[in-house]
């Protein structure tokens, strides 16, 4: 406490040079433009990482299987198969593989990958 009170008394009793404003402004211009050039970094990183991510997201959802059920679409239509001709299929060969399966359980799993 006794160093803070004589720093206090120190500087009312010294006599301070005159500030040179020159100085003064130009150390002042020079840590508000250091300031101006941080904040500036930040959002720029902060904006290119949001780009990033919305162009990872928009990638990773363009690559779905979109383009597999429009060729299987179109091998429908080409080969003039009707879609309860292929729900038929389908269920033929789901019994086929039960009843032919080693592990029940496996090929439940099987089915409720394929549908979802």
């Amino acid at each position: 406490m006794m160093n803070i009170e004589k720093k206090i008394q120190n500087l009312f009793t010294e006599e301070h040079a005159d500030i040179n404003p020159d100085s003064f402004l130009d150390r002042l211009h020079t840590t508000r433009e250091k300031r101006i050039r941080s904040q500036q970094r930040l959002s720029y990183g902060i904006s290119m990482s949001v780009i990033v991510l919305l162009v990872g997201v928009l990638a990773f959802t363009q690559l779905s299987n979109s383009a597999s059920d429009i060729q299987y679409e179109e091998y429908l239509i080409s080969e003039n198969i009707t879609e309860e001709m292929a729900e038929e299929y389908y269920d033929e060969l789901a019994v086929y593989l039960i009843e032919n399966s080693d592990d029940i359980w496996a090929t439940m799993e099987f089915f409720y990958e394929v549908n979802n």
